[in-house]
């Protein structure tokens, strides 16, 4: 035994254990970060979902038995049955690439890719439905994750997860997809600042590491806002009138990576969360809000 201790393998060994110790410490704050909301954030449901979807990017909820779901990897459209817990339609719109975002429109689906393209499925539940695809004349640059269906207005909300700029203008934007015209806005209809006073007291406030969205919500009976931020799983909750009202910081161990977010017509509430250590899931989510709004960040646009 004396002689291990001295012979390669063991050496081995222990450069491994001081690589992994290393590695551990300066990525630890991404996997294990203070979270104070734990009285807030109830899991009442949660549905494994199956390999294929290990990397689910965005959920649509579809009626009381299944959601619709797309992964970032992949240019089909999955619909997922929540009683059998299994997948129960695939509906292919494009090649595999960068899929973010996802809104249903009655039966159509409208899918986000990372660079703002936008394709359409016109109907889920027929057999051969007619896609189209939209250029919105955006890139990569901006990484857009976030999409969600506006019924007030009639368009789609389209979130960055960058502002598209190399010189950092110190925002991250939500710009709008107008349905009636397939036309994209120029400018942002939105723009969270990284220095909000909502984000004060944590480490990246200021930076664009504060918030990276990965999802775009409107709760169907308050018309709040909801955000998420997929990397250090956060969720913002803004009013109608886009002012900050809540922000919870996800304990990392049951939401290790949230990019999907939908609601039922009665605003029960679905977060998608891609696998890591553990397969990738959906959890029925109670949210208990604070009671304390935060009243900061000025408006630029209403969804009343």
């Amino acid at each position: 035994m004396k002689d291990y201790f001295k012979s390669p393998p063991f050496y081995i060994t222990a450069g491994i254990l001081l690589f992994v110790g290393i590695i551990y410490w300066f990525t630890r704050d991404k996997y294990y970060i203070e979270y104070t909301n734990a009285e807030h954030i109830k899991i009442a449901n949660k549905w494994e979902l199956p390999r294929v979807l290990e990397e689910v990017s965005a959920i649509a909820y579809l009626d009381e038995e299944r959601i619709a779901c797309v992964q970032d990897e992949v240019g089909d459209l999955f619909i997922y049955n929540l009683v059998s817990k299994e997948i129960e339609k695939r509906i292919s719109f494009a090649e595999n690439d960068d899929f973010e975002g996802l809104a249903m429109v009655g039966n159509a689906a409208y899918i986000m890719r990372s660079d703002g393209k936008i394709f359409s499925i016109d109907d889920i539940r027929v057999e051969n439905p007619v896609i189209e695809k939209f250029d919105t004349k955006m890139s990569f640059k901006y990484d857009f994750e976030g999409l969600c269906y506006d019924k007030k207005k009639d368009r789609l909300l389209m979130a960055a997860k960058s502002n598209g700029a190399n010189d950092d203008n110190e925002f991250k934007p939500v710009f709008e997809f107008r349905l009636g015209s397939k036309q994209l806005t120029d400018a942002p209809i939105y723009e969270l600042a990284y220095d909000d006073p909502i984000f004060e007291g944590l480490e990246s406030a200021g930076t664009p590491k504060v918030f990276r969205t990965s999802e775009i919500q409107i709760h169907p009976k308050t018309g709040d806002i909801y955000m998420l931020d997929g990397v250090i799983g956060k969720l913002l909750i803004l009013s109608d009138n886009w002012k900050p009202k809540n922000l919870y910081i996800f304990n990392p161990s049951d939401f290790p990576q949230p990019e999907g977010i939908t609601f039922d017509p009665d605003g029960k509430t679905f977060i998608s969360n891609e696998g890591e250590w553990q397969p990738a899931n959906i959890l029925e989510v109670v949210i208990n809000e604070k009671s304390k709004d935060s009243t900061q960040t000025a408006k630029k646009d209403s969804l009343q």
